[in-house]
């Protein structure tokens, strides 16, 4: 986490801006919606939320990591990578990582790496290097991911994927 809980607590007041209660509006409305262009919706502004660490309680109170896992298995591509760029944007937190690897998201995350969309590569990637720290060298070192990622590194047209790449291997190899 960027700073500690007190001090983000410090600088937005106590009672913030009733972030919980917002959030949990947003979250009700995701499961209650019959449409599902609300739902693509309400998940666009909670991945946008989870990008803030003054939301990393909440959304964690209120299920929107699982929520966020579960839109990885599904069949709706706008669910997919708004759930991965949601994922990414709080996998910096030790807490919302132990989440994320208790509920098998890193071999959910592996496999998106090996997508055609690039900004689930970049995503899943990105994701990848957060949760380095927190897993075990077996994990990460699959020998498919690994020839993947060399792969991606080295052929890539996208150079953010190349220098993610990069990143992940020089990483991976320290961890």
């Amino acid at each position: 986490m960027f700073t500690t809980r007190r001090q983000l607590v410090r600088k937005s007041g106590k009672k913030g801006i009733d972030r919980f209660e917002f959030l949990q509006e947003l979250v009700n409305e995701f499961y209650q919606s019959a449409s599902l262009d609300s739902q693509e919706q309400v998940l666009a502004n909670l991945a946008n939320f989870a990008y803030d660490p003054l939301n990393y309680h909440y959304l964690r109170e209120l299920k929107v990591v699982e929520l966020f896992l579960n839109g990885l298995q599904s069949r709706n591509p706008f669910f997919i990578e708004y759930s991965l760029k949601g994922i990414c944007n709080l996998s910096n937190d030790p807490i919302n990582q132990e989440i994320i690897l208790n509920h098998d998201g890193f071999n959910t995350i592996k496999e998106l790496v090996k997508s055609e969309n690039p900004e689930l590569v970049k995503h899943g990637l990105t994701t990848l290097i957060f949760l380095l720290p927190s897993t075990s060298s077996s994990t990460v070192s699959t020998s498919d991911l690994v020839t993947h990622i060399k792969f991606l590194q080295q052929n890539s047209e996208n150079q953010n994927i190349k220098n993610l790449a990069t990143i992940f291997l020089e990483e991976s190899t320290n961890h």
